[in-house]
């Protein structure tokens, strides 16, 4: 049991959603508190058109859990915005927030937001975002349905186009230093660090004395992150390790920041 798991874009509804593993891993990691950063169910999608079961099965486990004692806090994102129009709300004992602060075991204090806010990109080109974001899915499915193809045919799995996602999305990364911006959001809040989603980019580091942690996603990197009972974060997931820089982590200390599979 985790003190708190911080989960973000799942794309329920994109073609490119993994609702099984989303229902897999909530169901392997419980929590007292459950947040929901943003960009759960994807509404720039038709969701009729690719929605199913399986992705039912997803959000009945979660007004489950909220039913069950769990405290589940849902923060919308940009693809789920809509539901930013219900902040401050309570819907089956989930409470939607625009953002919220969170204080770890640690005494460490943390804004917990879904992201965008600071995506330069979205904010002032919005419909090359949403172009950039049907490509990547695109871009996911053809490597889905390359890697079910090489599997049946008995040969190991490759990875050239899930090496070009991330490669593009770290280029993007480099140029667009939205990591910076989030950071200068929590320092000038007053924050110890920053929890969020939206970019697709797992990663757990230090920038400036302020803590950065990126949840990664549910249609690539499928990962989340967990707060340890002595206040420390860890990324964990399912499937493939994104690529992260290593050396951006502090280590040797308790309350060390940790990547683990």
């Amino acid at each position: 049991m985790h003190r708190a798991l911080f989960l973000s874009d799942s794309h329920l509804g994109a073609r490119g959603a993994r609702p099984d593993l989303v229902l897999r891993f909530l169901q392997e990691n419980r929590a007292e508190t459950l947040f929901l950063v943003g960009d759960i169910v994807d509404n720039w999608h038709p969701l009729a058109a690719n929605w199913s079961a399986s992705h039912h099965r997803v959000l009945h486990h979660i007004l489950a859990l909220a039913q069950s004692g769990t405290r589940v806090v849902y923060i919308p994102g940009n693809h789920d915005a809509f539901f930013r129009h219900y902040a401050g709300t309570t819907y089956s004992g989930i409470e939607v927030l625009l953002e919220t602060s969170y204080q770890a075991a640690d005494g460490r204090r943390y804004l917990v937001t879904h992201g965008d806010c600071c995506d330069i990109f979205a904010r002032r080109a919005p419909l090359l975002a949403r172009l950039g974001a049907m490509v990547e899915t695109s871009a996911q499915l053809v490597d889905a349905g390359q890697k079910r193809l090489t599997r049946g045919l008995g040969l190991g799995d490759w990875h050239g186009i899930t090496r070009a996602i991330d490669r593009t999305n770290t280029l993007i990364r480099s140029r667009d230093r939205f990591e910076d911006r989030l950071v200068a959001l929590a320092a000038d809040r007053g924050y110890d660090g920053i929890i969020c989603g939206h970019f697709h980019q797992a990663a757990l580091s230090q920038i400036d004395g302020i803590i950065y942690a990126n949840c990664g996603d549910w249609v690539g990197s499928n990962t989340a992150l967990v707060e340890n009972r002595n206040g420390s974060l860890r990324l964990i997931g399912l499937g493939r390790t994104p690529e992260i820089e290593p050396a951006r982590y502090p280590t040797g200390a308790e309350g060390e920041l940790t990547l683990t599979y």
